[in-house]
Parts: structure tokens; sequence; C-alpha cells
């Protein structure tokens, strides 16, 4: 079959948000842009993913997350397909743990991509790299259209694994050392609930969630698998909670960047979505009239490969609040690491380390532009989960609206170095964290001096 080819000045691997921010940071100033993504929908695991909720966009003081993330935010509130928790007026912790209706997201990130010009693929799955020595030339694809290659000056990696960075071969780093990473989570949304009822069952109380208690006591007796897995997050998906979004239990052993690892574990999570479903119809009030409505087609995949780059951040970045001259982001979400505990001391430890491993109100870190270089290649940015941090690091950064920020930049960085020939390392950054800070972003200029 002929090789179609293409040529950009920007072209974007993966379509989550770290892909959006970057293919619309990049589009935005100009630059010809395209995105390949490999699922049907643009947004990662905010739409395909099914999870519930934005973590955290501000540091319970003041927004660290803005530019494009909070204006995708944002538009999703206003259109009714994000919810924000009832706040006193001027308390940016309304902007933390946004409810996120897939569908309503998925349709606004359509019409924004759609909007910015950038040309648009889906079903699309990159295979690998063209390279002349250190730089990267095109991106071979394969989809129902056949064979395809994207040539552009500049290339951005927002796959979430690192996949054309290790393919190009830049040097990483996967898991702990031995090849163990956090166990994924599949999301899914049960439907059909007594709202009122519901809302009594998974929002929170005075005594916290009763929802939480109710996974704990069951999971121990028996009653559903994983009996020391009690990993659980409810988060209404309508505005009446007649639908619930749920990110719950764990799959232990999926490898991110291994298929038939990847199947038995979304295997396994429908498995337990529908466990959980059927025993809220039997044993819950207010979910008699319960029944899976959808199961996510994309894992959520919280760990796989991490670049070795210029600068790798590392617990002590994240405990010191580093900020550096060349940041291009700032954020502040804890280091969240999860765990498959096999005994009660287990549980107890990993939930106390949920509760210490914070930064104080009102402090964040930056993220210099160095964490998104990987080492050996020459016009690649990398954006989203797979920057270049150590495990711990990884913990905080691995979400969405920290990968909305780096793509952000990432997407801007390329559309200035392609009109110099790609050299990522060449452009001036001071001048592209000025340009970001007028697109809107935070970045805490205290590290520039």
């Amino acid at each position: 079959m002929r090789l179609k080819v293409h040529s950009f000045d920007v072209v974007v691997a993966g379509g989550g948000p770290a892909g959006v921010a970057a293919a619309l940071s990049a589009a935005r100033s100009g630059a010809k842009v395209a995105v390949i993504e490999a699922t049907g929908a643009f947004g990662g695991m905010g739409t395909t993913g099914l999870v519930p909720a934005f973590c955290p966009y501000s540091n319970d003081r003041k927004l660290v997350i803005r530019g494009i993330g909070l204006e995708i935010q944002e538009r999703l509130v206003r259109r009714g397909g994000g919810f924000r928790k009832q706040h006193r007026p001027g308390d940016v912790t309304a902007y933390d743990w946004v409810r996120i209706n897939a569908e309503a997201l998925k349709r606004l990130l359509d019409e924004m991509m759609t909007a910015s010009g950038a040309a648009l693929r889906l079903f699309t799955q990159v295979t690998e790299p063209v390279l002349r020595g250190r730089r990267i030339t095109g991106v071979r694809t394969w989809s129902k259209s056949g064979p395809e290659e994207w040539r552009a000056p500049a290339f951005v990696d927002a796959t979430g694994d690192a996949d054309l960075a290790a393919r190009a071969g830049a040097p990483f780093e996967q898991g702990d050392g031995r090849g163990r990473m956090q166990p994924s989570t599949l999301c899914f949304t049960i439907a059909g609930l007594d709202g009122k009822e519901a809302e009594r069952v998974f929002d929170y109380g005075p005594g916290g969630r009763p929802f939480g208690k109710i996974v704990r006591q069951a999971s121990l007796a028996g009653r559903l698998s994983g009996r020391y897995d009690h990993h659980h997050c409810a988060n209404k998906i309508v505005a009446d909670y007649r639908a619930v979004g749920f990110n719950y239990k764990h799959q232990e052993g999926a490898d991110g960047t291994d298929a038939q690892s990847l199947t038995r574990a979304i295997i396994e999570g429908r498995r337990q979505a529908a466990e959980l479903c059927e025993f809220l119809r039997r044993r819950v009030r207010g979910c008699r009239g319960a029944f899976l409505a959808s199961t996510a087609e994309l894992l959520g995949v919280r760990e796989t490969r991490r670049i070795v780059g210029e600068y790798v951040m590392d617990a002590e970045h994240f405990w010191n609040r580093t900020k550096s001259p060349d940041d291009i982001a700032s954020y502040c979400y804890y280091i969240d690491i999860h765990d498959m505990p096999r005994g009660g001391k287990a549980v107890r430890r990993y939930l106390h380390a949920h509760a210490t491993n914070v930064l104080p109100p009102g402090e964040h870190y930056g993220i210099p532009y160095r964490a998104l270089l990987p080492k050996r290649i020459e016009n690649l940015l990398v954006a989203g989960r797979s920057i270049s941090c150590d495990r711990a690091m990884q913990g905080s950064v691995r979400v969405m609206p920290a990968a909305f920020a780096t793509g952000e930049a990432a997407g801007l960085a390329a559309a200035m170095a392609a009109k110099t020939g790609g050299a990522v390392r060449e452009i001036n950054v001071r001048r592209l964290q000025d340009r970001l800070i007028r697109q809107g972003a935070f970045i805490d200029l205290a590290g520039r001096g």
C-alpha cells in the first residue's frame, strides 16, 4: 500500500489533555499543526477514560492551573458538563475536583480543536519515528487509511507513555526500577439511581462519604472482591445524582506498554464494575434501579515510562517547592502513588502516606522547561505524565491539570522552534514564559530572578 506523506510545522502525538493543550497552543500561535490520536475522541482520561473529576487546579489559595486548562474547565461548566462544589464566593477551591460529564467534554473538545484549524486525526496509531541522526523527520502511523508519514521540524510526544520518545532512542525509566508499576483502574458510570437517596450515599457529609465506608466494610466481609483494596472515588456526572461516575478499585500488575497486560486488566475492570453495580442494586438504598451505563474504552494507567530529560524533578523538588529560572508551569497536587495493600497494617500505611504527602496550603512547585526535553533527541518535546521526573514526583504531575499545563507549554515551544528548524533547546525560554503568561498561564517567576 502506498505511503501517504503529510507536512506540518508541528506534529503532536496523542490527543489526551496534554496533546489537546499542545495542539491548541501551537495552532493559536499560527503554526500549521497536526494532532494524531489512537482512540475515537480527544480528551484522553477525561473522555474516553471516564475519569469522573479533574484533580485540583488550585493550591487552596490561588489558581495555579490557568491558561488552556482553565479555559476548558470554565467552558465545560458553563455548558452544564462540569459540576463544581458549593463554596463561598471567591474560594478558588471551587475549581478543584470539578466533576466531568464525559460526553459534554467530548463535544467541547471537538469544537475547540476544529476551531483551532489544526489537522485532526482520530483512530490513528503512531507506530514509529523516522530518524536522521538525533532528529525526528517524521512519524509513521497506521489506520484504516493505511500507512502514512507525518513530517515536521518539531514534534510533541503527548502519548502518556513516551511512545515516540522511547522509539526514537531517548532514555527513560519505567516503574519502580524493578518493572513494577502502579495498578490501573477502569472507570465506569452507573445510572438509574434515586437522586436524593444517592446523594446521601455518594456525597460527603460531616462524617465523610458513606460510600467509602460501604466499600471498605463490604470488601473486608468478602461481599466485594479485593479484600484490602478500598480505593474509591464517586462523583455525580448529572446534576441530580441519577448517574454517578466511579474511579474504583485496581487491577494489579497492569503494564500500560504491553497489549496483553492491558487486555487482562480491562477485562478485570469490567468484571469489577459489574460486581459493584450488582452489589449496590441489592444492598444500598437509592440504588435499586442501578444499571451499568458504560465502562471506559481507555484503561486508567497511572504509570509507565518517564523520560530522562535535561532536568529530572524528584521528591526533593516537590518538598522544597523548587522554582527554576526556566519554569513553564506550576503545580501542587500531592504525591499520589497507588498501591495494592495486602493486609490491614499495609492499608493504614497506604492511607497515612496519602494524608501526609501533601504541600501546605498556598504552596506549589515549578515545572522547568528542561523536564520536557528528552536527552538525545534534538526536536522533540514531551508533555503529560511521562515528563522527566522520578517515581515520587510523577505521582504528583501525572494528573490532567498538570498535563494541560505542560502540553500548553510544549505546543507553544514546538511552534517557536519550528520557525528555526525545530531546535527545541535553542528557543528563548524567557520569551516562551512571557508568551505563556500572556495566554493566561500561571508561572511563578520567583525562580527567574
